[in-house]
């Protein structure tokens, strides 16, 4: 017999604030954290704009950067597990990582799930961590398997999260290069930015058996690819991009859902706004406005692996302050790699 996937806590650590409250609360309130980095500057010799965690030293660069900020977005959960009845749970974590690039490399990635994992100081264990180096759409994809298996009964309660800082040198350098920095030297750059966000995912029984209530369930999710990439000559037609939403929204009833509020990772890049607007002329009967969709990278900068479970927090957020224009969330990013990955949530009561 299935069970429902719930989102029970979110924690989030953000340019923007040191908690999913404050962070949402920017957001909505559209407060940008972009500034201009102390000691970066681009090809043109003009300091970087990024949005950066400012309570780090920016001389803290690399894993040790990025396991600081998720070990802050952790502590939230920690501390939502504090008074969890049954004592001490023992969780595995499905983490979403960068892609490897410049300022990012295999030994990098395993010395952030090495780190995690003799991480201590919390109310809860972590048993495993399963690291998805994938970029922007991996957060979604350790949603999409967190969900399926516990909708399968092979777990009951989980932890997804995602980290990711751009805030190297040599990850600057390279984004220089390839013109996607924002300022003059591109029109279609983007703002790096850095953050990590985290989601307890419980089963209708561990719901019940923690005494911790939820009201936003993983109503479907997808993932996929897209073979038509950024910084090549193919033209993306968005096709990967739509069967993932296709199949997110199609899957929860077999016919055709309308979604609310949609979250995702555009940043100003005009691959990924191409890529949005050849799933809205394909499939923009399933949403009430596909174009009134909410791109948070222009308030706290391009989150990359950390970009879905923030979406998720946010969507969380509205939910349970009713800001939310009706109870569907669509969230979906985009790797460059290929990966596609999108998950619809809808805010409900658990059983």
């Amino acid at each position: 017999m299935s069970t429902s996937a719930w989102m029970v806590a979110t924690g989030a650590r953000t340019p923007l604030g040191l908690d999913s409250q404050a962070s949402a609360a920017a957001v909505r309130a559209a407060i940008s954290a972009v500034t201009k980095h102390p000691f970066m500057v681009d090809q043109e010799g003009d300091a970087v704009s990024n949005a950066m965690d400012s309570l780090f030293a920016s001389e803290l660069t690399g894993p040790a950067r990025m396991l600081a900020l998720a070990l802050g977005a952790l502590q939230e959960l920690s501390a939502a597990l504090a008074t969890v009845a049954g004592g001490r749970l023992a969780l595995p974590v499905y983490l979403a990582l960068p892609e490897r690039r410049p300022g990012f490399t295999q030994e990098d990635a395993q010395a952030v799930h090495a780190g995690l994992l003799a991480a201590g100081g919390m109310s809860f264990d972590i048993s495993q961590v399963f690291s998805l180096p994938q970029g922007h759409a991996a957060g979604l994809a350790a949603l999409h398997k967190a969900s399926e298996n516990i909708r399968s009964g092979a777990l009951d309660t989980c932890i997804v999260g995602g980290v990711d800082t751009y805030l190297h040198a040599d990850t600057i350098e390279w984004l220089d290069a390839n013109r996607q920095l924002a300022g003059t030297v591109s029109r279609g750059g983007f703002v790096p930015g850095e953050g990590a966000g985290f989601c307890l995912l419980m089963s209708d029984a561990a719901c019940r058996r923690s005494g911790l209530g939820a009201s936003v369930r993983v109503a479907a999710a997808a993932t996929g690819r897209e073979i038509k990439l950024i910084k090549t000559e193919d033209v993306c037609l968005g096709l990967g991009l739509t069967q993932v939403v296709r199949d997110a929204l199609i899957a929860p009833s077999g016919g055709a859902l309308r979604v609310d509020n949609i979250i995702c990772d555009i940043n100003a890049e005009r691959y990924r706004g191409e890529e949005w607007g050849f799933v809205c002329l394909r499939l923009s009967q399933h949403f009430t406005d596909p174009t009134a969709y909410l791109s948070p990278a222009d308030c706290w900068g391009d989150m990359g692996a950390a970009s879905g479970p923030l979406f998720a927090m946010l969507a969380c957020q509205a939910a349970a302050r009713g800001y939310a224009a009706g109870p569907r969330t669509l969230l979906w990013a985009s790797s460059e790699g290929g990966l596609r990955s999108a998950v619809l949530l809808e805010a409900t009561v658990a059983a």
